[in-house]
């Protein structure tokens, strides 16, 4: 059974990964090979920061545990450093700093596709660790880092990295979950509604901030990628990703960093 957390002993700095009701939160956790469809980060004692449409935003987290209808689950993780030990005050509040930097960031709503294209890539297609190593480390040498606009799980880890305390990431098992059944009709309007949000907010990219596509890049990129690679990847189990591109970071890759130790789940309500 799965323990619940008492909301008063959150702290600055402590994660939040949710699994959303609906089809798009359903597809955004099979395409992530994860339970989960969100993350957020803890500011205070009471707020968190979230990439949301149109922009990311600041929550008080009273509010969102009377959103069970919409929110089928939200787990609490908690950072250590490299070593293991528990961060002290000063490093929670460096944190919370950088999430708070990230707000009134846009929503990359338009960009969701292709990067449920490179999810997929990486964690769904090859069975091998070592493979999806491999491809987990030229996509990230493929994503242009473009940080005016944000993804939930993206947010988070620059909060981290702003702080110097990226959490270390890995190639984890593969979860290998079924696809989910999907309610068409309802995956239109949602889209369609979070669209109506996003498009006012945001901006066509540059040519310098879009994805690398043609082969010369890609060859460019996998040049770098191998002058890069200094630590040997592990042969079993779960290999380190040596330089995480913070775009390409998914709810997965916090879920699984040993960084960030699970303390259970938020009590959540249903408004009558």
């Amino acid at each position: 059974m799965t323990p619940f957390v008492d909301p008063a002993t959150l702290r600055p700095g402590d994660v939040l990964l949710m699994r959303g009701i609906g089809p798009v939160s359903d597809l955004i956790a099979w395409f992530g090979d994860s339970t989960y469809s969100h993350a957020a980060v803890m500011v205070d004692d009471a707020h968190f920061v979230e990439a949301a449409a149109p922009v990311s935003r600041r929550v008080r987290l009273a509010d969102r545990l009377t959103q069970g209808a919409y929110y089928d689950f939200i787990d609490v993780l908690r950072p250590t450093r490299g070593s293991g030990e528990p961060l002290d005050d000063s490093a929670r509040a460096a944190i919370a700093e950088g999430a708070t930097a990230c707000l009134d960031v846009p929503y990359p709503l338009d960009a969701l596709l292709q990067m449920a294209v490179f999810a997929g890539l990486r964690n769904r297609i090859p069975a091998d660790a070592g493979v999806r190593w491999l491809l987990r480390e030229l996509i990230d040498h493929l994503i242009a880092d473009d940080p005016s606009h944000m993804v939930c799980s993206e947010l988070v880890y620059r909060a981290f990295l702003a702080a110097d305390l990226p959490p270390a990431l890995i190639v984890s098992a593969q979860l290998d979950l079924p696809f989910p059944t999907i309610d068409v009709a309802e995956l239109i309007r949602e889209w369609r509604e979070a669209s109506g949000k996003t498009h006012a907010a945001l901006t066509a990219p540059s040519p310098e901030t879009t994805m690398l596509t043609s082969e010369d890049a890609l060859n460019a990129a996998f040049a770098r990628l191998r002058a890069t690679r200094t630590t040997a990847a592990a042969t079993l189990g779960m290999p380190p990703v040596l330089r995480p591109s913070p775009r390409d970071v998914l709810p997965v890759d916090l879920e699984t960093s040993p960084q960030l130790r699970r303390l259970g789940r938020l009590p959540l309500t249903v408004p009558a």
